[in-house]
């Protein structure tokens, strides 16, 4: 009952997980990965690595709300305008880049923030970032936050694959770091899950992607992380 009660919760706090035929037949078309972005800005309600990043007792501090700054694209630098994103909720600001959108949710579970490519407006729910850490007065271990995730991801129809001893993690600040993939008769989306704990709070976070993203999503995501400043609590 407990497991399913974990399921249920998971899917009710990860809105557009799981990948389906229609979804997938809607995204299709869209543009390259390495396209730039374009002038519409991306929605944002906020001002914010132990994972990536510096602490900071204020986390809005010397940010401006808006920067300039390149990714690496295939090799090349490519500039893109970044916004900046405060959640308050998760503990940590961050810049995301103008063509991807982010939204946030909590429940008596935690906290969620789910960042979504939206090339050329396009928005794809299937190429994204989740970060979810439960309440703060919630004590969950590395090895209980990387349980919930598996079970998220199995009951979203994601498989797990095994990696072999000699593997290197894909994220630096890794504790416990897993593959995933999900195939349908003419789609394929890959990601990995890196779980990770700053000061009290262990976390979670998912990224995947089409097959045919990973060059361009991935690259905005690691900056993503990159630019990420964690305060402290009070």
């Amino acid at each position: 009952m407990k497991k399913i009660l974990l399921i249920l919760a998971a899917v009710f706090l990860v809105t557009g997980l799981s990948a389906c035929k229609g979804v997938q037949e809607e995204n299709k078309e869209s543009p390259p990965i390495s396209e730039k972005p374009n002038d519409n800005p991306k929605q944002t309600d906020g001002q914010d690595e132990d994972p990536p990043g510096e602490s900071v007792d204020d986390p809005t501090k010397d940010r401006p709300n808006t920067k300039a700054d390149m990714i690496i694209l295939e090799g090349m630098e490519e500039s893109f305008q970044f916004t900046f994103h405060h959640s308050q909720a998760l503990g940590f600001s961050t810049y995301i880049v103008d063509d991807m959108v982010v939204e946030e949710a909590s429940s008596g579970e935690g906290d969620v923030m789910i960042v979504f490519a939206n090339f050329a407006g396009k928005r794809n729910e299937d190429a994204k970032v989740q970060i979810f850490s439960k309440r703060e007065d919630t004590n969950a271990t590395i090895e209980e936050q990387a349980e919930f995730a598996r079970e998220v991801v199995i009951s979203n129809d994601f498989e797990i694959k095994q990696r072999s001893d000699n593997t290197p993690n894909r994220f630096d600040w890794s504790e416990v770091e897993f593959d995933i993939s999900q195939k349908g008769s003419n789609y394929s989306i890959f990601g990995t899950v890196s779980v990770f704990q700053h000061g009290d709070r262990v976390y979670y976070a998912i990224v995947q992607y089409p097959e045919d993203y990973e060059e361009g999503f991935i690259p905005r995501v690691v900056k993503m992380f990159d630019d990420t400043v964690w305060y402290e609590a009070p």
